[in-house]
């Protein structure tokens, strides 16, 4: 029966994509990244397409767990007015965690964003959030869904 990776073998995820950063990895494909690293490091890969491991809580999300995202979009309003949008998932995409606070800022590694087929190291929010700084309050709207996998060894 398979269990959770460990912290240290997480990190080897991280570093296997970091290791990748700015290079197409595979086809491109935000799956392929972490696909082969999974491949690479013999972690447990069930057959659903898109599932990576256990299933966990946003609360529990830590580093080397991977994100699934189904049509999802954040949008940041800022205190003047502006704001700006992002989305993952046109329908589906694939991340790796780097790492996440508090408010849900999460720092991603992934590939195929906006047709850029590098890995890249991308940041955003994954929860809505009302947040306080010191020229106002900057409002994060989620909206889609996402899986947080913990992958496992066999």
């Amino acid at each position: 029966m398979p269990t959770d990776v460990t912290a240290q073998q997480a990190q080897q995820l991280i570093d296997y994509a970091v290791a990748r950063l700015g290079r197409i990895e595979g086809n491109g494909q935000c799956w392929t990244l972490v696909n082969n690293g999974f491949q690479h490091l013999r972690f447990y890969k069930p057959s659903a397409t898109y599932a990576w491991g256990r299933s966990v809580e946003l609360s529990a999300a830590r580093p080397g767990d991977v994100f699934q995202f189904t049509n999802f979009k954040v949008r940041v309003e800022n205190p003047d007015g502006s704001w700006r949008e992002e989305e993952r998932g046109d329908p589906h995409h694939t991340a790796i965690l780097e790492s996440i606070d508090s408010n849900g800022y999460a720092t991603f590694l992934e590939s195929n964003v906006y047709n850029n087929k590098n890995v890249q190291r991308r940041r955003y929010h994954v929860k809505t959030a009302d947040l306080n700084g010191t020229n106002g309050r900057t409002t994060v709207r989620v909206s889609g869904s996402y899986i947080v996998y913990r992958p496992q060894m066999p």
